[in-house]
């Protein structure tokens, strides 16, 4: 199936399959407080954000026994006391068959301004602004074929930035890390 229709049976169908089996591997810690505090992401009063510990982009794999369909993967998480961790946004890079550029598809937590679009930006780049596209019951998706421009800033960066709207349109940025981000995706196959 070209084209959009694709990217949303892969989000409809392998992403939330896989999407709860995702675990973050601790590396690099990233403080939250702020930003969260910031976004107005629903917290109880009672709960305070902690620093969730982030690695190095990892390939993850599925396959049908004919063929496999690899992506490079990035997660950012809150934790929260006596509750576990929180997905705040996931990351997927893979490599379509059927199209011609990688696709980027983001996984962002329920309760943003749907009606302002997703900035990207490696380091201190350009943004690339794109539309939230569909939300499910587990999260709001953006699906983006990445240019050779952002993909070759993706591969050189250090932080891509991520930076959406909370209900009351203030921007809440979050910051992933572009560590071992061109080494996972040269192990993403067409």
């Amino acid at each position: 199936m070209p084209g959009e229709a694709a990217d949303l049976i892969w989000i409809y169908w392998i992403a939330p399959a896989i999407m709860p089996a995702m675990k973050p591997d601790p590396f690099i810690r990233r403080g939250l407080r702020a930003a969260l505090a910031a976004a107005g992401i629903a917290m109880l009063p009672a709960m305070t954000a902690q620093a969730q510990e982030v690695a190095a982009w990892r390939v993850e794999c599925t396959g049908d026994g004919k063929m496999l369909d690899c992506r490079a993967i990035q997660q950012l998480f809150q934790r929260i006391p006596n509750q576990g961790d929180r997905l705040l946004v996931a990351v997927l890079v893979r490599r379509p068959a059927d199209a011609k550029a990688p696709l980027m598809t983001m996984q962002l937590p329920l309760g943003l301004n749907l009606t302002e679009a997703v900035q990207l930006r490696v380091d201190g780049g350009p943004p690339e602004r794109q539309p939230i596209q569909t939300c499910t019951n587990i999260g709001c998706f953006v699906s983006a074929a990445l240019n050779d421009k952002f993909l070759a800033a993706m591969r050189a960066g250090k932080e891509l930035k991520v930076v959406v709207q909370d209900p009351n349109k203030k921007p809440v940025e979050m910051s992933l890390p572009l560590l071992g981000f061109g080494l996972a995706f040269d192990k993403v196959k067409f």
